[in-house]
């Protein structure tokens, strides 16, 4: 009898495996900083349009709370958040488990973590604060980082350091993008940094370390960075 058990018990367990693994849509998002077009990868330098060169040493981001939309109703909802690190690509990849069949024309997600995960206490994973993204002093994760070399910039070695977060009043820095998706599938979806660089007042702007309404002001200009590239 205890055989028997066992053996449906394997059985049923093989059947639900095969049926999620039927009804599963997989969807990859596939996301790359781009300048000027092209892919740019840390410590290599770069010029921009007037021949300037700078190059990323640091580029980390959150993105959270995706939302595949069709015809504007939710289809499939995921509120994980995930680290991207351009230091390592396989973080760039993020794959989603849809049901079958799901058809979907835009996609909407989180730049920044929201104020609720940030009083949530310690957590685990790509939240982990020792992944060098928590300011420590309490004000929440950093939501953004990029640091580098810049010809232009007036600082002694030419670095920069933008640190850009917050959650509380009045420097809420999380920011949603939406994208509208040309066809149901994987998506390749650019980041566009020259134009980060290229709206910056580098005489005035080099160094944010701390929530404040320049760091507010960066993060909104970064939603209109990221885009669908075309297959």
């Amino acid at each position: 009898m205890m055989v028997q058990k066992t053996m449906f018990g394997f059985v049923v367990g093989c059947w639900s495996l095969w049926v999620t693994q039927a009804v599963a849509q997989p969807t990859l998002l596939q996301f790359q900083p781009v300048f000027m077009q092209q892919p740019i990868a840390l410590n290599t330098t770069v010029h921009n349009a007037q021949g300037d060169s700078l190059s990323i040493t640091i580029l980390r981001f959150y993105l959270g709370h995706f939302r595949f939309l069709n015809k504007g109703r939710i289809v499939f909802e995921d509120n994980t958040y995930h680290l991207l690190d351009l230091e390592d690509e396989n973080t760039l990849k993020i794959p989603f488990q849809l049901p079958s069949n799901t058809a979907f024309d835009t996609l909407q997600f989180d730049l920044g973590v929201d104020s609720l995960t940030n009083v949530s206490g310690a957590i685990g994973g790509d939240l982990d604060p020792t992944k060098g993204m928590y300011w420590a002093w309490q004000s929440g994760y950093v939501n953004f980082k990029i640091e580098g070399i810049y010809e232009k910039c007036p600082t002694r070695d030419r670095t920069y350091n933008f640190h850009l977060g917050g959650y509380l009043p009045p420097f809420q820095s999380v920011q949603t993008i939406k994208l509208a998706v040309p066809k149901t599938g994987n998506q390749d979806i650019n980041i566009a940094l020259d134009t980060f660089f290229a709206q910056i007042d580098w005489q005035k702007k080099y160094s944010i370390m701390s929530p404040s309404k320049a760091a507010v002001g960066l993060m909104e200009q970064l939603t209109g960075l990221f885009y669908i590239k075309s297959r």
